[in-house]
C-alpha cells in the first residue's frame, strides 16, 4: 500500500481511527510511527511516513504552537469547520477562559523598567502576577484615559503612551537592547493592533483549545483598541522560530478577528507598555508572586 491510499484508508476510517494515533496530546513523529504500526499491521512499514507527511500536508495534522517537534490533531477537521469558521467570523458570547492546573515551578521573570521609553535601564526584576497587579491598579489610570482621550494619531498621544512605564517578556536584560539579554523567561508578548470587537478577540484566545494552555497574562493596550498576550514559548527554539509559530497560527485560525500579530514582536527586547487594565486577566498558574 502506497502512501496516499494509506492516507486515504485513515480518513475514511473516520476521526477515531486518527484519535487513535494520538496516545498522548502532543505526541512526537515517532510515536505517530509507532501507532501507526500497530493500529495497521497489514500495511508497508515504508508507507507510514509518507502517509503522515500526507496527511501534514493536507492539514489533518498539524505541528504543535508550543512545542517544537510534536504534533495535534486539526480539530476543526473533525469538529466540524464550517461551523467552527462560522464562529471565527462572529464568535458567539465569551465561554469560561480554560482553567489551566497550576504548577509548582518558579515564576518567569522580566524586566520592568519606568518611563519613558527611551530609559533603557531595567527598574526590577518582576513576575506576570506582579505586573497583574500593577495592570490592575490605578497607578496608570490617569495616564491611560488621558492617553485614549487625546486624538489618534496626534503627537500628545504620541508622548503619553511613551511616558507609560514596560516591561520585556522575553527575560530580564542588563539594558533594552537585543544584545543584552541577561536570562531568558520562557515567554513572548503579542501585540494585536486596532483589533474591530475586543470581546469576541478576548474570548477567541482565551478558549482557543490550542492557544489557552500557552497564554500567561492578557489585557487590554494603552490605546484602548487592541490587546496584548503574554504567552509561553517552546524553549528548544529560538525567539523569532517562536514568534513565528505563534504568528502563523493566530493569522490562519482568527485573521478574520484582526489577530494578527505585529511583527515588531519578532525582536527579544520587545518592549510592552503598562497601562490601567483592569480587565486583565492572568492564568491560575502563575498566580503566585515568587
Amino acid at each position: 500500500m502506497n502512501a496516499p491510499p494509506l492516507a486515504a484508508a485513515l480518513l475514511a476510517a473516520g476521526p477515531d481511527a486518527l484519535r487513535c494515533l494520538f496516545t498522548e496530546a502532543l505526541p512526537t513523529r515517532a510515536v505517530l510511527l509507532a501507532n501507526l504500526a500497530a493500529g495497521w499491521p497489514d500495511a508497508d512499514a515504508a508507507t507510514h511516513g509518507p502517509a503522515l507527511d500526507a496527511l501534514l500536508a493536507a492539514g489533518h495534522l498539524l505541528p504543535s504552537v508550543s512545542t517544537r517537534g510534536r504534533y495535534r490533531l486539526a480539530s476543526e477537521v473533525f469538529d466540524g469547520y464550517e461551523s467552527r469558521k462560522e464562529a471565527v467570523i462572529k464568535p458567539p458570547a465569551p465561554a469560561p477562559a480554560i482553567e489551566i492546573e497550576p504548577e509548582r515551578l518558579a515564576p518567569p521573570l522580566f524586566s520592568y523598567f519606568r518611563g519613558p521609553i527611551s530609559n533603557p535601564t531595567p527598574h526590577a526584576a518582576i513576575t506576570p502576577a506582579q505586573l497583574h497587579t500593577v495592570l490592575i491598579s490605578p497607578r496608570h489610570r490617569a495616564q491611560t484615559e488621558a492617553l485614549r482621550a487625546a486624538p489618534v494619531g496626534s503627537p500628545q498621544r504620541a508622548e503619553l503612551k511613551k511616558g507609560l512605564d514596560y516591561v520585556t517578556p522575553a527575560g530580564t536584560f542588563a539594558r533594552r537592547a537585543n544584545d543584552a539579554l541577561a536570562e531568558p523567561s520562557g515567554l513572548l508578548v503579542l501585540d494585536f493592533d486596532h483589533v474591530r470587537d475586543l470581546a469576541a478577540a478576548r474570548a477567541a484566545l482565551l478558549t482557543d483549545a490550542e492557544l489557552a494552555p500557552e497564554l500567561v497574562l492578557l489585557f487590554t493596550s494603552p490605546s484602548g483598541d487592541g490587546l496584548k498576550a503574554l504567552v509561553r514559548t517552546d524553549p528548544a527554539a529560538g525567539h523569532l522560530d517562536n514568534f513565528r509559530a505563534y504568528a502563523a497560527y493566530l493569522g490562519r485560525t482568527y485573521g478574520p478577528l484582526g489577530l494578527t500579530p505585529d511583527e515588531a514582536g519578532k525582536d527579544v527586547a520587545r518592549a510592552c507598555f503598562v497601562p490601567y487594565a483592569p480587565d486583565a486577566w492572568l492564568a491560575p498558574a502563575y498566580a503566585r508572586t515568587a
